[in-house]
Protein backbone atom coordinates (compact mmCIF):
# COMPACT_ATOMS: atom_id res chain seq x y z
CA UNK A 1 0.00 0.00 0.00
CA UNK A 2 3.23 2.33 0.87
CA UNK A 3 4.35 1.74 -2.98
CA UNK A 4 1.33 2.57 -4.27
CA UNK A 5 0.82 5.42 -2.53
CA UNK A 6 4.29 6.58 -3.31
CA UNK A 7 3.70 6.27 -6.88
CA UNK A 8 0.39 8.23 -6.55
CA UNK A 9 2.24 11.20 -4.97
CA UNK A 10 5.40 10.83 -7.31
CA UNK A 11 2.78 10.98 -10.31
CA UNK A 12 0.85 13.73 -8.87
CA UNK A 13 3.54 15.62 -8.22
CA UNK A 14 4.69 15.41 -11.93
CA UNK A 15 0.98 16.22 -13.18
CA UNK A 16 0.61 19.57 -10.83
CA UNK A 17 4.57 20.77 -12.22
CA UNK A 18 3.32 20.20 -15.33
CA UNK A 19 -0.18 22.06 -15.08
CA UNK A 20 2.07 24.69 -13.44
CA UNK A 21 4.15 24.97 -16.47
CA UNK A 22 1.27 24.48 -19.17
CA UNK A 23 -0.40 27.78 -16.87
CA UNK A 24 2.41 29.90 -17.77
CA UNK A 25 2.73 29.25 -21.19
CA UNK A 26 -1.22 30.43 -21.05
CA UNK A 27 -0.28 33.38 -19.37
CA UNK A 28 2.34 34.70 -21.31
CA UNK A 29 -0.07 33.58 -24.44
CA UNK A 30 -3.10 35.61 -22.92
CA UNK A 31 -0.69 38.46 -22.63
CA UNK A 32 0.01 38.33 -26.37
CA UNK A 33 -3.83 38.46 -26.92
CA UNK A 34 -4.37 40.63 -24.97
CA UNK A 35 -1.95 43.47 -26.34
CA UNK A 36 -2.98 42.50 -29.98
CA UNK A 37 -6.70 42.75 -29.34
CA UNK A 38 -6.33 46.02 -27.24
CA UNK A 39 -7.54 49.34 -28.05
CA UNK A 40 -5.02 51.42 -30.46
CA UNK A 41 -4.95 52.63 -33.99
CA UNK A 42 -4.64 50.62 -37.37
CA UNK A 43 -1.18 51.27 -38.51
CA UNK A 44 -0.06 50.74 -34.93
CA UNK A 45 -1.38 47.21 -34.86
CA UNK A 46 -0.44 46.41 -38.45
CA UNK A 47 3.20 47.46 -37.29
CA UNK A 48 3.40 45.33 -33.99
CA UNK A 49 2.40 42.06 -36.30
CA UNK A 50 4.18 42.36 -39.13
CA UNK A 51 6.65 44.03 -38.41
CA UNK A 52 9.09 44.96 -41.56
CA UNK A 53 7.82 42.28 -43.38
CA UNK A 54 7.33 42.03 -47.00
CA UNK A 55 3.31 41.51 -47.54
CA UNK A 56 2.27 41.01 -50.86
CA UNK A 57 -1.34 42.00 -52.85
CA UNK A 58 -2.68 38.42 -53.53
CA UNK A 59 -5.69 37.21 -55.29
CA UNK A 60 -5.32 33.53 -53.98
CA UNK A 61 -7.09 34.56 -51.01
CA UNK A 62 -10.50 35.38 -50.90
CA UNK A 63 -12.01 37.86 -48.74
CA UNK A 64 -15.92 38.07 -49.05
CA UNK A 65 -18.21 40.76 -47.55
CA UNK A 66 -21.37 42.99 -48.77
CA UNK A 67 -20.42 46.24 -50.06
CA UNK A 68 -23.07 48.05 -47.65
CA UNK A 69 -23.60 46.62 -44.53
CA UNK A 70 -26.78 47.50 -42.62
CA UNK A 71 -26.33 46.96 -39.30
CA UNK A 72 -22.10 47.40 -38.36
CA UNK A 73 -22.96 44.88 -35.55
CA UNK A 74 -23.63 41.64 -37.64
CA UNK A 75 -21.50 41.46 -40.75
CA UNK A 76 -21.18 38.65 -42.37
CA UNK A 77 -17.77 37.77 -43.89
CA UNK A 78 -16.66 34.63 -45.97
CA UNK A 79 -12.77 34.17 -45.77
CA UNK A 80 -11.64 31.06 -48.39
CA UNK A 81 -8.71 29.81 -50.96
CA UNK A 82 -7.12 26.60 -52.52
CA UNK A 83 -3.90 27.60 -51.24
CA UNK A 84 -2.04 24.80 -48.90
CA UNK A 85 0.09 25.57 -45.82
CA UNK A 86 -1.66 28.84 -44.53
CA UNK A 87 -0.93 28.93 -41.00
CA UNK A 88 -2.70 31.58 -39.82
CA UNK A 89 -4.96 34.30 -40.64
CA UNK A 90 -5.21 37.84 -39.41
CA UNK A 91 -8.52 40.02 -39.91
CA UNK A 92 -8.38 43.89 -39.08
CA UNK A 93 -10.23 46.66 -39.55
CA UNK A 94 -8.99 49.84 -40.27
CA UNK A 95 -11.48 52.47 -38.32
CA UNK A 96 -12.49 50.11 -35.59
CA UNK A 97 -10.82 51.40 -31.82
CA UNK A 98 -9.38 47.15 -31.72
CA UNK A 99 -8.06 47.26 -35.10
CA UNK A 100 -7.57 43.43 -35.23
CA UNK A 101 -11.32 41.61 -35.03
CA UNK A 102 -9.83 37.88 -35.49
CA UNK A 103 -6.46 35.61 -35.49
CA UNK A 104 -7.47 32.26 -37.00
CA UNK A 105 -4.29 29.54 -36.27
CA UNK A 106 -5.43 26.85 -39.06
CA UNK A 107 -3.80 23.54 -39.75
CA UNK A 108 -2.77 22.61 -43.01
CA UNK A 109 -5.17 19.06 -43.29
CA UNK A 110 -8.26 21.80 -43.78
CA UNK A 111 -9.39 23.69 -46.72
CA UNK A 112 -9.64 27.29 -46.16
CA UNK A 113 -13.36 27.93 -45.80
CA UNK A 114 -14.29 30.17 -42.47
CA UNK A 115 -17.83 32.18 -42.39
CA UNK A 116 -18.19 34.39 -39.51
CA UNK A 117 -20.20 37.89 -38.38
CA UNK A 118 -17.86 40.65 -37.50
CA UNK A 119 -19.03 44.24 -35.68
CA UNK A 120 -17.57 47.28 -37.56
CA UNK A 121 -17.42 50.51 -35.75
CA UNK A 122 -18.24 52.30 -38.95
CA UNK A 123 -17.53 52.32 -43.11
CA UNK A 124 -13.99 50.77 -43.32
CA UNK A 125 -11.54 48.80 -44.86
CA UNK A 126 -11.33 45.76 -43.85
CA UNK A 127 -7.95 43.48 -44.72
CA UNK A 128 -7.04 39.58 -44.14
CA UNK A 129 -3.37 38.63 -44.17
CA UNK A 130 -2.80 35.23 -44.85
CA UNK A 131 0.70 34.05 -43.39
CA UNK A 132 1.65 30.78 -45.21
CA UNK A 133 5.48 29.07 -45.77
CA UNK A 134 7.47 32.50 -44.30
CA UNK A 135 5.42 34.60 -46.61
CA UNK A 136 2.88 37.46 -46.01
CA UNK A 137 -0.25 37.40 -48.29
CA UNK A 138 -2.76 40.24 -48.34
CA UNK A 139 -6.01 40.92 -49.64
CA UNK A 140 -8.81 44.08 -48.37
CA UNK A 141 -12.43 45.46 -49.18
CA UNK A 142 -13.93 48.72 -48.39
CA UNK A 143 -17.27 48.22 -46.69
CA UNK A 144 -19.97 50.76 -46.15
CA UNK A 145 -21.84 50.83 -42.76
CA UNK A 146 -25.56 52.52 -42.77
CA UNK A 147 -25.09 51.86 -38.48
CA UNK A 148 -21.98 51.47 -36.62
CA UNK A 149 -21.85 48.16 -34.63
CA UNK A 150 -18.99 49.56 -31.70
CA UNK A 151 -20.97 51.28 -29.38
CA UNK A 152 -21.82 53.69 -31.95
CA UNK A 153 -25.11 55.08 -32.53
Amino acid sequence: MTCSRRNFLKTSGVLATGGLLAAGASDSRAARLAEDFAVGDFAGRYASLFGDQAVSESELIQLILPEIAEDGAVVPVTISSELDGIERLYLLADKNPTPLIAEFELTPLLALHLTARIKLAESSRVTLVARREGQLLRCSRWVKVMRGGCGSG
